[in-house]
């Protein structure tokens, strides 16, 4: 069943929407303000809700931003008289499909909450199928969990039973009273050093499990998401940047940036990654493109704009490239071309479920010898600067 929340404070036109839309196979609900709206939404798993602009007390476009916490997979569309086209267009870029002005002929309206209602089952279809894909890839996963876990582990045993060796001896001459214990604490600090560097090199690994392995669609309550966790997209990168710029400085890699500023907000709320996000997304492909990069030198170009209602973010590099053979495996959990202990392959699996949780898609391109090129895209929330009439 299709379920619609009609929010008008015109209670004989919202009631007679609210009949003339049951009588066309959906489900309503029908509030007369946003404080009951809210109540509604609360209990009411909304596809749709079809909200008014102007309502007592919270206006529609107050109700728009607290409904897409309560329900930040539904949808919206704004009821508007001629006057108010302005604030229409304002709630769609907070989130809003579309519009429609009054008096709306049911037709019209129908049309609408169908399109609105696709958009919604396409986006939860993506969520779904990326879902899908991620348990697809356990079975195989398993294999590299156990290989990558095992090397580290089985040096942690071995210098553990080392170092009880070790403190056996330095217990023995102790009891004796020989002074020269200095050569056995000399090692047992490094083999504790080398402990704590393979204990690091297990929780890094199971870190970047957890982003793989956690849910990644987004949880009611979730507040919406800027166009990156820490600030503004473009101070987000030249962080990134920066991070990087003593392993840049020491490969010969040089940087060419392009970076649109305060970019608008993004129309999906956070992924709820566990120690994952936009950064980490990022970071994964920048550190893959410098990996590309180590031994060559090259440039490093980061593009960023909006285009066509998403965020593109480019990330180029001139290194070695990815073989055709490989290119369609790069996102596999544990798929790498690296050495042994040089990487774990979970780089670019961690990037792409960051990416399709928010809703998003990444493409890579690359030839051998001639470098590769990964596009983000993100869906913005609709950035529109005069007011249009839907068809």
């Amino acid at each position: 069943m299709n379920a619609v929340l009609l929010v008008d404070d015109e209670r004989d036109f919202a009631d007679t929407l609210a009949e003339r839309l049951q009588t066309r196979g959906f489900m309503v609900r029908t509030a007369y303000d946003g404080e009951e709206a809210l109540r509604l939404a609360a209990g009411f798993d909304v596809d749709v809700a079809v909200l008014d602009v102007n309502l007592p007390g919270m206006n529609g476009l107050d109700l728009l931003r607290e409904l897409k916490v309560v329900r930040p997979q539904a949808e919206a569309l704004m009821l508007t008289g001629q006057n108010d086209l302005a604030t229409a267009v304002s709630g769609m870029k907070l989130g809003a499909t579309d519009y429609l002005v009054k008096p709306v002929p049911i037709e019209r309206l129908v049309e609408a909450i169908t399109r609105a209602q696709d958009r919604r089952q396409e986006r939860l279809e993506g969520l779904r199928m990326a879902e899908t894909a991620k348990m697809a890839a356990l079975g195989q996963m398993a294999e590299g969990v156990a290989h990558e876990i095992n090397n580290p582990v089985n040096v942690m045993v071995s210098l553990a039973g080392w170092m009880d060796d070790l403190t056996g001896d330095l217990g023995e001459a102790l009891k004796t009273g020989s002074c020269d214990v200095s050569g056995t604490l000399t090692e047992l600090s490094e083999s504790a050093s080398k402990l704590h560097e393979h204990g690091l090199r297990v929780k890094q690994l199971t870190a970047k499990l957890l982003c793989l392995c956690h849910n990644t669609a987004v949880e009611p309550g979730a507040r919406p998401a800027r166009s990156s966790d820490d600030g503004d997209l473009d101070v987000l990168i030249r962080t990134l940047l920066a991070e990087r710029s003593q392993r840049m400085s020491e490969a010969h890699i040089t940087t060419n940036t392009d970076l649109t500023p305060h970019l608008p907000a993004l129309t999906l709320p956070q992924a709820t990654l566990p120690g994952a996000n936009l950064s980490t997304a990022l970071g994964n492909i920048l550190d893959n493109a410098l990996d590309a990069m180590a031994f060559g030198g090259g440039m490093l170009t980061v593009t960023t704009r909006s285009e066509a209602g998403e965020l593109v973010i480019v990330i180029e590099d001139t290194g070695c490239g990815i073989s055709p053979a490989h290119l369609p495996r790069i996102f596999e959990p544990f798929f790498s071309t690296k050495e042994v202990g040089q990487g774990t392959g979970l780089g670019l699996s961690v990037s792409y479920g960051v990416i399709k949780g928010l809703g998003g898609d990444i493409l890579v391109d690359s030839r051998l010898e001639k470098g590769t090129r990964v596009v983000v895209r993100l869906p913005l929330a609709q950035a529109i600067d005069a007011p249009h009439h839907p068809h």
